[in-house]
């Protein structure tokens, strides 16, 4: 039997930031990533479950003023028990940006 393999367009990188997601059935729930790519990001939900499928926002803290929000769209790919796999699903130009200082912020040579 062939094993199963995740197909990804951008590279993850370990990261663990507070976000919060908002998902229009039940409110603000405060998370936090374990991974982070232009693509999506792994996010520990704890008690909530969500299902796959569900679509929601991802509100970031901007790495250079964590009083300032960016919303990036969402949709859970996967789920598990501890969380979420979502896949960002529509793009700003200030959500790329955020993305990437985030992402770049990683030192990589650590991984």
């Amino acid at each position: 039997m062939e094993a199963l393999m995740e197909h990804r367009w951008n590279t993850r990188v370990p990261l663990d930031i507070n976000v919060t997601l908002n998902y229009d059935k039940v409110g603000l729930i405060s998370a936090r990533t374990r991974d982070l790519s232009l693509g999506g990001a792994y996010v520990m939900t704890d008690s909530i479950r969500l299902g796959k499928h569900t679509m929601l926002d991802v509100l970031l803290p901007h790495e250079d003023d964590p009083s300032r929000m960016v919303r990036v769209p969402a949709t859970v790919v996967r789920t598990d028990g501890e969380g979420v796999a979502l896949q960002f699903t529509d793009f700003d130009a200030t959500s790329i940006a955020a993305l990437t200082s985030w992402i770049s912020g990683v030192d990589v040579a650590t991984l």
